[in-house]
């Protein structure tokens, strides 16, 4: 005779119908977190940082308006472009791949480029904006 434990065992259903609503659930609560931070990353103020060798070369601000190219004195075969649509971006390159040209166009806070044969990289931050009451306070 088989006791309770087996006939329980013999019963259960690898899913049932309330995983699904609990699975689908974290999915939804996922996505839109998801969407919530992407949303918030876009910044109406942005610059790019431009590094060679882990040492800062330049800052630009991405404005809209300007287009203009960066030569560096440290690397001449690297070409950067700024564009009017406030973005940056590799245009020539030396190296052997060219990831960093296919990289496209930076907009965003948090994207970069890396041109790592030719130690290059560009990062992309927001500049935070803050009124005089939402200084942090340090006291607390």
């Amino acid at each position: 005779m088989k006791d309770k434990l087996d006939v329980t065992r013999d019963r259960r259903v690898f899913i049932r119908s309330r995983d699904f609503f609990v699975l689908f659930a974290l999915i939804g609560l996922a996505l839109v977190l998801f969407f919530v931070t992407w949303s918030t990353r876009t910044s109406s103020a942005s610059v790019a940082k431009i590094y060679y060798d882990g040492q800062l070369l330049e800052v630009v601000e991405l404005t809209s308006g300007t287009e203009r190219d960066f030569l560096f004195d440290v690397d001449s075969s690297i070409v950067i472009r700024q564009f009017a649509d406030q973005s940056i971006a590799f245009m020539a390159s030396d190296c052997p791949d060219r990831v960093c040209i296919r990289s496209g166009k930076l907009r965003r806070p948090g994207e970069f480029a890396a041109c790592v044969p030719n130690h290059f990289l560009i990062v992309i931050e927001g500049v935070a904006q803050f009124s005089d009451w939402e200084d942090v306070d340090l006291v607390a």
